[in-house]
């Protein structure tokens, strides 16, 4: 592969949610964009807004190696487990996202007279499974010197990371760490990978 600057990525990119039952089978059925010229559609699909340093796709893989007592060296190696994950922290200390980083809970407004809203954790075994799109720059520009776009498509995950809430002095930020753990995709889920990653052409 030669050398190319246009390769050499930057840019934090842009973290959506959408509810795992809305996007697999649900009713009305959620989808993903068919390509990064459009924009999710904000009705079911969230964008988490800001974040402290972007977001990352983490891809573990385990492999362990089969030895016979006549080679010193493994004949074979198999991959015995993996682990794909999205994790980041956000900058936008909302409710919203406070339910995001429990993996669950309930929101509630209250009569305007009272003027409050109320998030209430999940309960202890439960949470919520999402679809997530994280949309971010890829390789190249148009014509006009705009970036080209990379989405990276997730049908199935559950936040699984702790998190605190540190309130110090300015300018120290309030921050939410999230912890995606991809999961494999139900029957019904647009496709059946782990993730799928699609440059714009």
């Amino acid at each position: 592969m030669a050398q190319s600057i246009t390769e050499v990525l930057l840019g934090t990119g842009t973290l959506f949610t959408a509810l795992e039952s809305d996007l697999n089978g649900g009713s009305p059925n959620v989808v993903f964009p068919t390509n990064t010229s459009v924009t999710p559609a904000n009705t079911y699909w969230t964008d988490i807004g800001y974040s402290e340093g972007g977001f990352s796709l983490e891809y573990d893989k385990t492999f362990e190696d089969v030895l016979v007592a006549e080679e010193i060296d493994p004949i074979k190696t198999i991959k015995t487990a993996q682990e794909v994950r999205i994790t980041g922290e956000l900058a936008q200390g909302s409710l919203a996202n406070l339910k995001l980083a429990m993996a669950g809970g309930t929101i509630a407004t209250s009569a305007p007279a009272s003027g409050y809203t109320t998030l209430v954790p999940p309960a202890t075994d439960s949470f919520l499974e999402y679809g997530l799109l994280l949309r971010v720059n890829s390789p190249g520009h148009d014509d006009a010197g705009t970036a080209k776009l990379r989405d990276i498509h997730v049908p199935r995950a559950v936040n699984v990371g702790a998190f605190s809430m540190t309130h110090a002095k300015a300018p120290q930020k309030v921050t939410i760490t999230i912890e995606y753990k991809v999961l494999k995709p139900n029957s019904d889920a647009p496709f059946q990978n782990l993730f799928k990653i699609i440059d714009t052409v």
